[in-house]
């Protein structure tokens, strides 16, 4: 059996989701109540940070408009750039995360694409796609290997 390391449930007293670590036995809700995880449903669960907070985002849009929380629970391979994305946005300094996102892309597929980099930035929230491949090419990291087509060096 797989486990999930983060789960969303809904708080019984509020009925406002939140994210938690699956592997906790309690946990506090902001409006003071202590929810036992064991007696409660997950209604999403991922291996991803990133993920978890899309899903708590989107399961309290979907209680805020009276709907029942739909989210996608997320069968077999994640998506290539979240695992990318997760390493790249701990690191601090600017450079040496740019440098990480293009080796690993060039790893993944070779050539890679400005969309790359978007999907990548869009996840970690941090640097817009076309000022890292600006800097990248500044600093001869990366090399166009055809018209919009990158690698790193």
């Amino acid at each position: 059996m797989i486990t999930m390391k983060y789960g969303v449930i809904v708080c019984p007293k509020c009925g406002k989701a939140r994210g938690v670590e699956t592997k906790k036995k309690t946990t506090s809700c902001q409006c003071g109540r202590e929810i036992v995880l064991s007696k409660t449903r997950f209604e999403f669960t991922t291996d991803s940070p990133l993920e978890l907070a899309d899903a708590v985002a989107q399961a309290n849009e979907q209680l805020a408009g009276g709907e029942k929380i739909k989210l996608e629970k997320r069968r077999g391979k994640k998506n290539p750039y979240s695992k990318l994305a997760e390493s790249a946005k701990a690191i601090k300094d600017p450079m040496e995360r740019m440098r990480i996102i293009a080796l690993h892309l060039t790893e993944l597929k070779g050539d890679f694409l400005l969309e790359d980099v978007r999907q990548i930035t869009s996840l970690m929230g941090k640097d817009s796609p076309e000022d890292v491949i600006a800097r990248l090419k500044e600093h001869n990291l990366i090399y166009e290997t055809a018209d919009g087509k990158f690698r790193y060096v």
